[in-house]
């Protein structure tokens, strides 16, 4: 659509900070765009960049994802409300796995643990990848797990993975007997999004040409077809760019409150 190159260069490491530091110093003429996950908001807030959300201007969030908390049929619970019983009489901490220390897989399943009342319950075990984790869970070495549907729709299609609790504010069609978080009462944490950003001071008519590509781009076919393969359409996620910086200013203030709470 734009008739040019795109080279897509992956920048592994830092949950994203090393991308930011990247983009930040390149020249701020919409050449260099940056693909980044939550960690935009994040980084700043846990030390590991000095630049915030605020140092990039928003071109469109595509997506958000939709968290879970899913156990494997080895676990010794089957249900959430097995999950607590067993938090509270198991005689053990439970052991929980996400990708990540102290990054958003943590942060959003300690919000869900906390409002149950049962944080101080749970282990938290980091992975450096999703492939390991759901390893350890299918063999038993891991009670349960944070992680989105679309990544284990097979597995849960044919029982091998077990979705106790969705973190959204009502159930979802596509899983009509899974709890949701907000039924019960617990707050909702933040859910991953992943969405377009270039430098600061990028000119706003480059911004808008990019706006409006991204936004036909995202319109088409083949991507609506790939957004229904990754069960990336179960709740309303594209912004363009103005209500993508509200809303970056919105959630900043959340994880901010968050990560406050979580460091006592």
């Amino acid at each position: 659509a734009l008739n040019v190159n795109i080279a897509v260069i992956n920048m592994p490491g830092a949950a994203s900070a090393l991308s930011m530091e990247y983009a930040q110093k390149q020249p701020a003429d919409g050449y260099t765009i940056l693909q980044l996950t939550s960690e935009l908001v994040s980084n700043q807030l846990q030390g590991r960049s000095k630049y915030t959300h605020r140092d990039f201007t928003p071109i469109m969030r595509a997506h958000v994802d939709t968290g879970m908390i899913q156990t494997a049929p080895k676990s010794p619970f089957k249900t959430w409300a097995e999950f607590l019983q067993f938090a509270k009489t198991g005689g053990r901490k439970i052991r929980f796995g996400g990708t990540g220390a102290a990054g958003f897989d943590e942060i959003a399943s300690l919000v869900i643990l906390d409002s149950a009342g049962i944080a101080d319950k749970v282990t938290y075990v980091p992975f450096d990848s999703a492939g390991e984790m759901h390893a350890a869970l299918l063999g038993g070495h891991l009670d349960a797990m944070y992680e989105e549907p679309g990544v284990t729709l097979d597995m849960i299609q044919t029982g091998k993975m077990i979705p106790l609790i969705v973190f959204t504010k009502e159930r979802l069609k596509r899983f009509p007997d899974v709890p949701a978080a907000g039924e019960l009462g617990y707050a909702i944490p933040p859910m991953i999004w992943r969405g377009i950003v270039v430098k600061k001071g990028t000119p706003q008519n480059i911004v808008d040409i990019l706006e409006a590509t991204y936004k036909k781009a995202m319109d088409s076919d083949m991507y609506k077809a790939f957004e229904k393969q990754g069960l990336l359409d179960l709740v309303p996620g594209y912004l363009g760019s103005k209500d993508f910086a509200a809303d970056l200013d919105r959630e900043y203030e959340v994880y901010k409150k968050i990560i406050q709470k979580l460091a006592k």
